[in-house]
């Protein structure tokens, strides 16, 4: 008995899948093993044939158009996917650096995460020059009518978390507070009380509790120095003496969480999560400075810092390296001082003329 011998391919040899712009594919039987782009207009029943574009999705990702007397590559184990639309052209653009075509003048995101299988984890951007390449948005369009050829490419979601004013990306959706605080600069063995506040509520978490950035409303971490008896500057609200009118509006204004306390007959200032320049081992710190009992009539001199800064290029940082222990917590003294040609002016000079002096110096070290 004669035998026929069937190939891989047998099972989907006439058979094609076809979708529209839509990419819902439907099988469509033609009466070729090697059929034509034509062909397969003809078994749809779509005429004329040159109103039609015929592009085959091939098993490497890349789209091509196939003309009307080519041959659909039914080499590939799997069954064929043609996408054919009424059009007279068609646009190029990369995804994930595969080539294709496409027969509207528009792409939607949709359509982009099925064409690349991307998945919902991540997020499609649209390069652009001299400007921030463009996230898109579930609904968005590309424009493809523009001269050249768009280019798109998918990565991990950046999830992001605003602690205690500073904002931190996290390339998992799930961050622990732990490694959030740590992550903005802030000192996790610092005793916090640490608020979690989402869209519906605040409450209260601990270093261990694991934040998931994918439930909706997640805003932001609060940390709030617990308030401690043994008179460390961590202490909340204290005011052992008074500043200047001027000096506490302007710290007030600028929304300074500060406190002014005396120790050992030294009054301090201290000025908790003060935001650094970029550069520092550290985001924010605590700042101090020593406000002598005759001020304003007396200068302010230097400043102080906790934790110790370091620069990230581990370039050493000239005049820091005296400690000073102040309300039981050790801090970097900055030697920094005025010069004899911008003096300290009494009645001109202030708390707030010397905060400029440490702005100033934070930012000189690292722009060396």
């Amino acid at each position: 008995m004669e035998q026929t011998l069937t190939s891989p391919n047998a099972a989907h040899a006439n058979v094609v899948d076809v979708a529209g712009t839509d990419l819902v594919f439907r099988p469509v039987p033609v009466t070729d093993r090697t059929p034509t782009a034509r062909q397969v207009l003809a078994a749809m029943n779509l005429a004329p044939h040159d109103e039609y574009v015929v592009l085959q999705w091939l098993p490497g990702r890349d789209i091509e158009e196939v003309r009307p007397e080519e041959l659909v590559d039914m080499s590939d184990a799997t069954t064929s996917k043609l996408i054919i639309a009424k059009s007279d052209r068609t646009y190029r653009l990369m995804l994930n650096d595969h080539a294709l075509e496409w027969p509207e003048a528009e792409i939607t995101e949709e359509a982009l995460r099925i064409l690349g299988a991307i998945d919902a984890s991540l997020q499609i951007f649209l390069t652009r020059d001299d400007e921030a390449d463009r996230l898109l948005e579930p609904g968005d369009k590309v424009n493809l009518r523009a001269e050249g050829v768009e280019t798109l490419y998918a990565k991990s979601k950046e999830w992001k978390l605003n602690v205690q004013g500073v904002v931190i990306e996290s390339d998992a959706p799930e961050i622990v507070v732990r490694d959030a605080i740590a992550k903005a600069g802030f000192d996790v063995e610092t005793k916090w009380i640490i608020i979690l506040k989402t869209a519906t509520e605040r409450k209260q978490v601990d270093l261990n509790y694991v934040i998931d950035l994918r439930e909706p409303g997640i805003e932001k971490l609060r940390l709030t120095p617990r308030e401690i008896n043994n008179g460390e500057v961590s202490a909340g609200f204290r005011r052992d003496f008074a500043l200047l009118p001027a000096d506490h509006a302007r710290l007030d204004e600028h929304g300074y969480d500060w406190i002014a306390m005396i120790e050992n007959g030294r009054r301090w200032l201290i000025l908790r999560n003060v935001h650094l320049p970029a550069g520092y081992n550290l985001s924010v710190a605590t700042i101090a400075m020593e406000v002598p009992s005759a001020y304003p009539m007396a200068e302010i001199d230097m400043f102080y810092c906790s934790p110790h800064l370091a620069r990230l290029d581990g370039h050493m940082i000239p005049q820091t390296q005296v400690n000073e222990s102040i309300g039981g917590r050790t801090f970097q003294r900055w030697s920094r001082h005025r010069g004899a040609l911008a003096p300290w002016v009494p009645g001109k000079d202030s708390v707030v003329t010397h905060l400029l002096l440490i702005e100033e110096s934070l930012n000189r070290e690292v722009d060396k």
